[in-house]
């Protein structure tokens, strides 16, 4: 019993205690799952912890992962694993905030993007990026990946809102599936790309998955937001939404579940739309605006 190396190092270990369990990670300390031993599939209901604890706050039982011996916490034992959690948070938010102030200053993507040749350029137009894109939203390329262990090279997306530099994308070269994209420090968060689109007085909006559907959408005169990924998207951040009059969730064909999910988030307002294929995909495969906007006018209510 103490701590481990990490939360990974944890999941592991209790995904060998109770198998079938899935964990979902929410921090760097901490993942969820459904409690062995109440059931309830309530969300983030049954914690585990980097220091190998586990606790439910369904039915409070609680213990060590690497002891098989599940009881009733004490109110001390609980306020101690709160008051740790609350200290976990205030660290996590404190160091989010010092990178934040890092990226503010940062003129990395100036410089990744002054690095483009032709042939990168070239890559950016088989995403269906045009010039005046790459050029308005600073893309670039990085020779000598700094967030990845290999030092592959990486293509650059700027994440700025507000005038201000929230994070740089890094989409590595060579990489499998869901490892592609790298922010460009540790322990920024998530944010919205596009999030200025918010503030414009639109009466709707697209909500997406991914820096560059949401570049390829503005290119033909769609507004949308950009998550990163399609999970990242929590629920308080729908009032950000709330002076929109209609917001039409927009995913790729297999998320269709999701897609409904966060549509829920916004209320009435929300509606899914459907393509045959991911959006940016539609149009460098030939789509034309007025085929886009037929597929948006079926949309779907959320509820």
């Amino acid at each position: 019993m103490g701590d481990y190396a990490s939360i990974e190092q944890v999941i592991e270990l209790a995904q060998r205690r109770w198998p079938g369990l899935v964990f979902e990670r929410k921090s760097s300390t901490e993942a969820a799952s459904a409690c062995p031993f109440c059931h309830q599939a309530v969300k983030d209901g049954y914690l585990i912890f980097e220091n190998g604890r586990y606790w439910c706050r369904k039915c409070s039982i609680g213990g060590w992962i690497d002891d098989n011996t599940p009881r009733t916490l004490t109110t001390e034992e609980l306020n101690d694993i709160r008051l740790r959690r609350l200290e976990r948070r205030q660290e996590e938010q404190e160091h989010r905030l010092s990178q934040l102030e890092r990226m503010h200053r940062s003129q990395d993507h100036i410089q990744y993007h002054s690095l483009l040749d032709d042939t990168d350029r070239a890559w950016w137009h088989k995403q269906g990026i045009n010039d005046e894109s790459i050029d308005r939203y600073l893309l670039g390329i990085c020779y000598n990946c700094p967030t990845d262990r290999e030092h592959r090279p990486s293509y650059t997306i700027p994440v700025i809102n507000h005038g201000e530099l929230q994070n740089i994308r890094h989409r590595l070269m060579n990489a499998e599936g869901g490892d592609k994209y790298r922010p460009h420090l540790a322990g920024l968060g998530n944010t919205l790309f596009n999030a200025d689109n918010l503030y414009r007085g639109l009466p709707s909006i697209l909500l997406v998955e991914g820096e560059k559907k949401s570049i390829v959408l503005d290119q033909f005169g769609f507004p949308s937001v950009g998550m990163m990924g399609m999970r990242a998207f929590p629920a308080p951040w729908a009032k950000r939404f709330e002076k929109l009059r209609e917001v039409v969730v927009l995913l790729d064909p297999d998320a269709r579940d999701q897609a409904y999910k966060t549509a829920a988030l916004f209320g009435g307002r929300g509606k899914v739309a459907t393509l045959p294929v991911k959006c940016d995909d539609f149009f460098v495969q030939g789509g034309t605006v007025e085929e886009f906007r037929w597929f948006l006018k079926w949309a779907r209510p959320a509820s």
